[in-house]
């Protein structure tokens, strides 16, 4: 199994800073990650708001791939509608790699805040349509080397992207999966799914068979492992772990439903699909109220001691099957000493056990 870094740069007002300091907090966190013997570094993006304060993953990623010789470099993800020149993100796609020497891995989604939309002068209700168009071309441009495109939101002349793409980016593209509709779309692309964890694992299980089966059809082969996107506590003292949990992992989720304004109706009229599905959790997340989703939310992580952080992560992989994870480790205005302190443990105790698992025949030692 691989175990990735995920970066969030969320700047909560548990604890209130500059977005400055914000940034000199998170960077000492994810200069952390290659020591600590972790596989790859991710990215948010995010814009307008203080839920992750991320505009710009290839110039974050880039910053690490000077700091670091052996992570990968992931995005998670691009959000294509949001960006209007596909050529511009194959362009930063291609350079990335050259300048890490082919570490590059390349998250695409979609997005769901209203206010991100709006910010760009962008219909909520297109982004199926302009994910589809623009993913197509972005692939197809890292692995020939030129892009072109006559659809209905992106006229692109035929143009060659330099620097040059050295190798392909077919076996390193993952494709955000969060609701059933997506799943064929990834496979078609010939993504790997990665998703969040903000629902029962056992739907997004019957979910990623659904892409499994798309994948096979499509792409002819065996599809790659999921990628599992989750936070983590990881403390000796299992009552200060759970303590930790409780408050943080739920005050992000709070942030994330305000983000995302997950107890509006606004979905019911984005041109269904997803949309669909995110009205109906919408409606859920009202009648639940805040204090339960969160702590849902937190039932859904890894957190405990080391040993429990195990149990946990084998407890997910049984049920959705072959996975790698990226883990979130700075949240919701946790003290950084703290946040350093599980990062270690974690590293230290849970990832060389995980490393070593078949990710097909798992088991604890």
């Amino acid at each position: 199994m691989k175990v990735g870094h995920l970066m969030l740069f969320q700047n909560h007002p548990n604890l209130p800073q500059t977005d400055y300091d914000m940034y000199q907090n998170e960077l000492e966190i994810a200069l952390m990650t290659e020591p600590l013997g972790l596989d790859s570094i991710w990215a948010v993006e995010h814009h307008f708001t203080d839920y992750t304060v991320s505009p710009d993953i290839p110039q974050f990623l880039a910053f690490m791939a000077g700091q670091t010789s052996r992570i990968s470099l992931g995005t998670a993800a691009l959000i294509l509608p949001w960006h209007k020149d596909p050529i511009r993100l194959a362009t930063s796609m291609s350079m990335l790699d050259n300048v890490s020497k082919g570490r590059a891995m390349m998250g695409l989604g979609r997005g769901l805040a209203q206010i991100e939309y709006d910010g760009f002068g962008i219909d909520m209700a297109e982004s199926r349509d302009r994910m589809n168009e623009s993913a197509a071309m972005i692939i197809e441009a890292l692995d020939t080397g030129f892009m072109e495109g006559d659809g209905p939101y992106f006229k692109q002349p035929r143009r060659e992207i330099r620097p040059r793409p050295f190798k392909s980016f077919k076996d390193r593209t993952l494709i955000v999966s969060m609701s059933p509709d997506t799943a064929p779309h990834a496979a078609k692309l010939g993504g790997a799914i990665m998703t969040f964890a903000i629902g029962p694992w056992e739907s997004r299980a019957k979910e990623i068979d659904i892409w499994r089966e798309h994948y096979q059809r499509e792409q002819g082969c065996k599809a790659p492992p999921t990628s599992a996107n989750l936070f983590v506590i990881c403390d000796r003292d299992p009552k200060k772990a759970e303590e930790m949990a409780y408050k943080y992992m739920s005050d992000y989720w709070i942030s994330a439903m305000a983000h995302y304004e997950m107890t509006g109706d606004h979905f019911a009229s984005k041109g269904g699909g997803a949309y669909d599905f995110y009205h109906e959790a919408a409606k859920s997340a009202r009648a639940a109220g805040d204090d339960a989703m969160g702590r849902a939310f937190t039932d859904l992580q890894i957190w405990g001691t080391p040993e429990q952080c195990l149990e946990k992560i084998q407890g997910i992989q049984d049920i959705i099957g072959a996975m790698n994870m990226n883990v979130s480790f700075s949240f919701a205005g946790m003290p950084y000493d703290y946040a350093k302190e599980s990062m270690t443990l974690f590293a230290e105790e849970v990832v060389p056990v995980v490393q070593r698992w078949d990710t097909e025949n798992h088991k604890v030692a």
